[in-house]
């Protein structure tokens, strides 16, 4: 039972108690209280287990019910229903990641997100992993499996570091910096190497801001695809040397410099004297 299960698991066990209770529940507040104190306690207590309930057989299937509302008009009331269901909804939100509609698998994302569970996480790389989704829905789902658990997100990055579409690429190269693992510097420096100078440009910014680390005259957005791929064997090269000693620093707020720029900027070039201007005056 995690920190963030821990309140909804005792609200629910007051909650079933009181349902299996009707009329103690009408005659004492004070003992669902107690209860739920108790059942919080031991969640506290338990620390790092599991979630201890699952849905019901009736509440699976309104939650079941709940999946087609994810997109129209009801979709914001949809998603706050499977939020205050918590994490037991997870299985059934996964099944609604197959829907036909965009919309709702979208919607869906975002409820999983909202719930805070990491048991959603190999889901969502799934979902982000697979080639015949759309782009945007396998997007959302990489941000939100990162978000959740970065480090069990790293499966998902490599498989969409070699999808055939540029976009998705990109994402790659972008998303990768939420995740300090050893292995994301790996797949960062073959992406120095991709055809599309936007991917090889985006990883070699997540890398310098992992690293600090920047080459002089190595401008992946001019490069040709022969530099792209020398310049990546001279990063694995660099890599390779410092790897096991490598400590991951604090998150770098400012932009690398740009390729060949000389600190402080180049100077403005002089400007040359203009000639005076021969009459026209205003009292003339």
């Amino acid at each position: 039972m995690t920190s963030a299960t821990v309140p909804w698991t005792a609200a629910r066990a007051a909650r079933r108690w009181a349902a299996r209770n009707p009329r103690s529940s009408k005659n004492s507040g004070v003992s669902m209280l107690r209860l739920a104190v108790v059942v919080l306690g031991l969640g506290l207590m338990m620390g790092g287990g599991e979630t201890s309930f699952a849905l019901t057989e009736e509440e699976t299937k309104r939650a079941e019910a709940l999946i087609p509302l994810l997109e129209g008009k009801q979709e914001f009331w949809a998603i706050s229903e499977f939020v205050h269901m918590g994490p037991p909804a997870v299985p059934v939100l996964a099944e609604a990641l197959k829907h036909p509609s965009r919309r709702v698998r979208m919607n869906a994302i975002e409820s999983l997100y909202l719930t805070k569970d990491k048991s959603a996480v190999p889901f969502l790389n799934a979902l982000a992993s697979n080639i015949e989704e759309i782009p945007a829905v396998r997007e959302k789902a990489l941000r939100t499996a990162i978000r959740l658990d970065p480090v069990n997100a790293v499966p998902a990055l490599q498989a969409m570091a070699r999808d055939p579409n540029e976009a998705i690429r990109n994402a790659v190269a972008y998303e990768a910096r939420n995740v300090k693992d050893k292995a994301v510097i790996d797949l960062l420096i073959g992406l120095l190497a991709d055809d599309s100078k936007s991917v090889a440009d985006g990883a070699l910014r997540t890398l310098w801001g992992f690293t600090g680390r920047l080459v002089e005259r190595q401008d992946f957005v001019q490069s040709t695809k022969e530099e792209r791929v020398a310049w990546s064997k001279e990063w694995a090269q660099w890599w390779s040397g410092v790897r096991e000693s490598y400590q991951f620093a604090p998150d770098r707020v400012s932009r690398p410099p740009e390729p060949n720029m000389p600190p402080g900027g180049f100077p403005m070039p002089p400007v040359p004297d203009q000639p005076a201007i021969q009459g026209g005056g205003a009292d003339k």
